[in-house]
């Protein structure tokens, strides 16, 4: 890859890392923050929901945003948003402050990853698009594995304010390499934006019938998956095995098994194909999940999470990477969607699994989810080969 690239792809990566840092890194403080504020932990929880509702509900904006000014310029105003809407929250006097704090930050990181996806999804071809976005995937996950980690440990050691003053401090680097370093927007044509294109973007993307199975499964895996994240440090303490940084490792091994993939994606994807590693991501999900539920301490926890990591991206990339070829003439729609669906799901997630966890115990909670998830997998892979083996016999 020329060294153009991988400066612009170091650069999204940047970008990227710290919008899912501020999306994660009040998991690992919830019973932190609830005590600070005494507050019950099920309402803390929904922090991670204040931040990924409004992230998956601007999309169906941002994106033609992005299509219409130009996806460099907005993604740039996105990450310098992002960066001060979290710093806000490190200073927040009151529970409220800091869930205004994280809505108004969840919408601004909403034009930051989806938007660098189809930046990738312009500069290269399809044959070297998931390869990009694995290592686009994999330095946003090296920094989310440090970052997680460090949070849980700042947390514990100096509280949760200054955890996230320190995931806002990242922001701001990220918002001035961006600058500095992403290209200006080219001098291509662009639609003017109105209200009447926007919807009609989304109605060409809707009439390719790989958009349905698509964002049904990105929304199954966010409701699947991101339920538990909130809860893990009051599942340690209940059991006394652990805190905050306990939290934090476990959750840090999604990013791990993230860079797992990454590093044998191309071998993977060579042996078994796009929907032999939909249907195997589907199942190591599952598997971890299950296992999850009968963790003795954090660091089988962080196994299960690996796994889960794991399989998450082997079906995820899939999904992430048809996404973008949707429709090309409005990509950056296409790729709004697919995060608006995604999180949507995420931001469901803890309001579903929280009561289910409280009622019915971590073990069979998760295990719904394992289920879920092992079934998306399968689904997901046969739909979309059955779109693709129709469409190469009409045209046959």
């Amino acid at each position: 890859m020329a060294a153009r690239d991988t400066v612009f792809l170091l650069t999204l990566g940047l970008a990227c890392f710290a919008s899912s840092l501020g999306a994660r890194v009040t998991d690992p403080m919830v019973p932190s923050i609830a005590a600070e504020f005494a507050a019950p932990v099920t309402t803390v929880a929904l922090l991670s929901t204040s931040y990924a509702l409004p992230y998956g509900l601007c999309q169906p904006i941002l994106g033609p945003l992005g299509d219409t000014f130009g996806k460099s310029a907005v993604l740039k105003v996105c990450v310098a948003l992002m960066a001060l809407m979290i710093g806000l929250g490190a200073v927040a006097g009151s529970l409220n402050l800091l869930f205004a704090s994280r809505v108004a930050a969840g919408i601004a990181a909403g034009g930051v990853i989806p938007l660098a996806l189809a930046m990738l999804g312009d500069r290269f071809a399809l044959d070297r698009r998931q390869i990009a976005i694995g290592r686009l995937m994999a330095v946003t996950l090296i920094g989310q594995i440090a970052g997680v980690t460090t949070a849980g440990v700042l947390a514990d050691a100096a509280g949760w304010r200054v955890a996230i003053g320190v995931t806002a401090g990242i922001a701001g680097a990220a918002a001035l390499g961006t600058v500095l370093l992403l290209p200006r927007n080219g001098p291509e044509t662009r639609p003017r934006f109105d209200l009447g294109t926007t919807f009609g973007r989304y109605g060409i993307i809707f009439r390719n019938p790989r958009a349905y199975i698509c964002y049904g499964g990105v929304f199954a895996e966010g409701l699947s998956i991101y339920g538990v994240l909130p809860y893990i440090a009051e599942m340690l303490r209940s059991q006394s095995a652990g805190g905050p940084s306990e939290a934090g490792f476990i959750i840090a091994g999604i990013g791990v098994g993230g860079i797992l993939f990454s590093v044998l994606a191309g071998r993977i994807l060579g042996t078994i194909g796009p929907f032999g590693a939909m249907r195997l991501g589907g199942v190591l999900v599952g598997l971890g999940l299950a296992g999850f539920g009968f963790a003795a301490n954090w660091r089988v926890g962080m196994a299960c999470f690996t796994a889960i990591g794991l399989g998450f991206f082997m079906l995820h990339s899939t999904l992430q990477n048809r996404a973008t070829e949707l429709a090309p003439t409005a990509r950056g729609s296409a790729v709004a969607l697919h995060a608006f669906f995604f999180f949507s799901g995420q931001a469901i997630a803890p309001a579903l699994f929280g009561p289910a966890y409280h009622r019915f115990g971590a073990a069979p909670s998760l295990f719904a989810c394992a289920l879920a998830m092992a079934a998306t997998g399968f689904v997901a892979a046969w739909l979309l080969h059955g779109v693709d083996r129709r469409e190469a016999e009409r045209a046959a």
